[in-house]
């Protein structure tokens, strides 16, 4: 009895972990080889391991997805996805610097001025490339939100329509959210230290967050990225669901190619003033910041990159893409 017992058990067990690992796949992957998948963790028990390797594998089924499992609609809106998930990453990236930096004049004395001109005209690189990233996410994706947001309606699909609400509603629950924290956390005129920091040594962190305390700044940042994922996973799931095509689809494909170029060069300019006020500010010479801040840089632009480049070849036409 014992022994007869034991294969359903596992059974339901590699079921449910086939479920939580093949649901990170794109849909069009869990239709080719879902079954597939689940047939094998069946035979081989589904142990962790298994389902550990599912989804360590979700991530290039995303940023690489095969051909043959998409028509040309269908890659362009799946590099959509991608897209927009890696651009909230870059552009959640690009908040947290200008509020460490150029929001913060009075740390960086007369380093940005004739002597140290690399800052300066990193600082109006980055500014210049996050305007026209904007636009570009403006003009191209604004058009195909638009249609959606009528299709969804028309057809009385409440969930899409919150998928595509998702950018206006999270983001403002998060800023009301992140004001109330900091008035009710906030310590007027005094000094808050990171560990090891002596209080009459206020770090960047302790001027750039209002004086809140590191941890309280620390937890408003990851939860601002948490807010722009979601903002961003809301109008994937509504490309997945509505299927869009069309002059629409491609002129976006086209944009968030010009979107992601210009927040990598964003990017890349927030890298060199970052190097250059560690070099030359006094304020700025702590090195944990680039040490976690510049390989989050490079992933998110990597992926965005890849994502972008497959839209825009999709976008072409049929012999070319």
């Amino acid at each position: 009895m014992r022994a007869a017992q034991a294969p359903r058990a596992g059974g339901l067990r590699a079921g449910v972990l086939a479920r939580a690992a093949l649901g990170l796949y794109p849909a069009a992957w869990r239709a080719r080889y879902g079954d597939e998948v689940r047939a094998l963790l069946d035979d081989s028990g589904a142990g962790l391991r298994a389902a550990a390797s599912l989804v360590w594998r979700a991530v290039p089924a995303w940023i690489w997805p095969a051909r043959h499992l998409f028509d040309r609609p269908a890659r362009m809106r799946a590099s959509l996805a991608t897209v927009l998930v890696a651009w909230a990453v870059l552009a959640g990236l690009a908040a947290v610097f200008l509020q460490l930096t150029q929001a913060q004049p009075t740390l960086q004395d007369s380093v940005t001025g004739p002597g140290h001109l690399v800052i300066q005209w990193s600082y109006w690189v980055f500014d210049g490339a996050i305007t026209i990233s904007l636009l570009a996410v403006a003009v191209g994706g604004l058009p195909l939100w638009w249609l959606m947001m009528g299709r969804a309606r028309s057809e009385h699909r409440t969930r899409e329509m919150a998928y595509l609400l998702a950018p206006v509603v999270v983001p403002a629950v998060y800023l009301a959210a992140g004001v109330v924290t900091v008035s009710l956390v906030r310590r007027p005129g005094s000094v808050v230290g990171l560990p090891g920091l002596k209080p009459s040594a206020p770090s960047v962190v302790d001027v750039a967050n209002g004086m809140v305390g590191a941890w309280w700044f620390l937890a408003l940042i990851v939860l601002g990225f948490a807010a722009g994922g979601i903002s961003a996973a809301g109008p994937g799931l509504a490309l997945r669901r509505l299927r869009p095509a069309g002059p629409p689809v491609t002129r976006a494909a086209r944009a968030a190619g010009l979107a992601v170029a210009a927040m990598v060069l964003a990017g890349a300019a927030s890298i060199v003033a970052a190097v250059g006020l560690y070099q030359w500010a006094p304020a700025y010479h702590q090195g944990w910041e680039l040490g976690v801040y510049l390989p989050i840089v490079l992933l998110a632009a990597a992926v965005a990159i890849v994502s972008a480049g497959r839209g825009i070849r999709a976008a072409r036409s049929p012999a070319a893409a």
